[in-house]
């Protein structure tokens, strides 16, 4: 996938998540409806500006918006399919029907897992699933 698809894809989840219409992020980021649409779509590649702009409109990392991990050395799992981002990963686990996923870091002494609770969509990535769980590191 090219990275301003990835960007788009992303962009759109989270302002999805959000509960912002492409008008309502528009304006809070100074920029047109319409460049918000192609930018989804994947048709631009939006200057590190723009970038910074979007991420903060939407309370993320530019890394986040990205739709990369902040580091090669962490990844995301649900069974035996790789992701970058925790939500790519509770995206796919949601229709599966899976409660957790699991979150890789390389070590020195190993790769590490741990497993964490698919966090419910409505919850815009605060809230897990189950009360009294915490979610991870962001990303």
């Amino acid at each position: 996938m090219r990275a301003a698809q990835r960007l788009g894809n992303q962009l759109q989840r989270l302002r999805t998540r959000r509960g912002l219409t492409h008008e309502q992020l528009a304006v809070n980021v100074g920029l047109s409806r319409t460049f918000i649409t192609r930018l989804e779509l994947g048709q631009y590649d939006p200057t590190l500006s723009t970038m910074v702009r979007l991420a903060k409109a939407l309370r993320v990392s530019v890394t986040d918006l990205l739709g990369e991990s902040m580091s090669a050395s962490v990844w995301w799992q649900v069974g035996e399919q790789r992701f970058p981002t925790r939500e790519e990963a509770e995206d796919h686990a949601r229709p599966l029907g899976n409660m957790f996923i699991a979150r890789y870091q390389n070590k020195p002494e190993g790769p590490q897992r741990r497993l964490l609770p698919v966090r419910d969509k409505e919850s815009s990535g605060i809230k897990s699933r189950k009360s009294g769980l915490d979610s991870d590191l962001p990303g």
